[in-house]
């Protein structure tokens, strides 16, 4: 089966192409320009490259979160947009199941830790089984860059730490875990496209089609809170 995956959840703008297990085209493109600006012109690159077309795929993998707000949004607008015009059906996947494929194959536990802004990480613990099964050890969260990296040294483990946060918050990583933290170059550690397509085959292979790919924000957006505040004190 062919399918075409996509990731902008962050300011990287990842996507791919993969026939059932294998992947056959990747895009990354991490630069100043929008998602808007990227994304369609890096299919159409991806698309001739590979020869395919948009016909020729079977269904649509998507990242639904967490993440950019507005990056969700225009991920799963355009899978949907796609996915009505072809016929075929989308599947969600999560930012942070998807960069626990950087850790394939590896023994260390694996924590994927995304930019959540007011000093918050999206984050979670996973690693993977000997029979190849990715584990979640702990549920995807928003903590704080000190809580949480005090809750990850009490675990006394060796930690290998993924995603867009990792290049910035690598010095106070290695602060608080010292040899126990475990970091990869940014090329592997930040969102891929590639890493996106092997969650969405493990899914679409365990799992199959689940329906409508509903956003998942973990909590509220910045708007949401304002009028939430708003409204309670209309109601005082």
């Amino acid at each position: 089966m062919k399918y075409l995956s996509i990731d902008t959840t962050t300011k990287v703008t990842a996507l791919a192409l993969a026939e059932d297990s294998k992947v056959i085209a990747e895009g990354f493109l991490h630069t100043n320009k929008t998602h808007s600006e990227r994304l369609i012109p890096m299919l159409d690159q991806l698309l001739l490259a590979a020869s395919w077309k948009l016909s020729d795929l079977d269904f649509i993998g998507v990242v639904r979160g967490p993440g950019s707000f507005t990056g969700i949004r225009i991920g799963i607008a355009t899978a949907e947009g796609f996915a009505q015009v072809l016929n075929i059906p989308v599947i969600g996947v999560t930012s942070l199941e998807a960069l626990a494929w950087a850790g394939y194959g590896r023994d260390e536990e694996i924590v994927p830790i995304l930019d959540a802004r007011k000093n918050e990480w999206y984050t979670a613990r996973f690693r993977w089984s000997p029979e190849d099964q990715l584990e979640c050890l702990t549920q995807p969260c928003a903590k704080t860059h000190e809580s949480w990296l005090e809750e990850l040294k009490r675990l006394d483990r060796t930690v290998l730490f993924v995603g867009d946060a990792v290049p910035h918050y690598k010095d106070k990583i290695i602060k608080f875990l010292g040899a126990r933290a475990r970091i990869l170059p940014d090329y592997l550690s930040l969102p891929r496209g590639a890493y996106v397509s092997c969650e969405v085959w493990r899914q679409w292979s365990e799992k199959g089609f689940s329906g409508t790919v509903e956003p998942y924000y973990i909590r509220l957006s910045e708007a949401e809170v304002n009028y939430a505040k708003k409204e309670a004190e209309d109601r005082k």
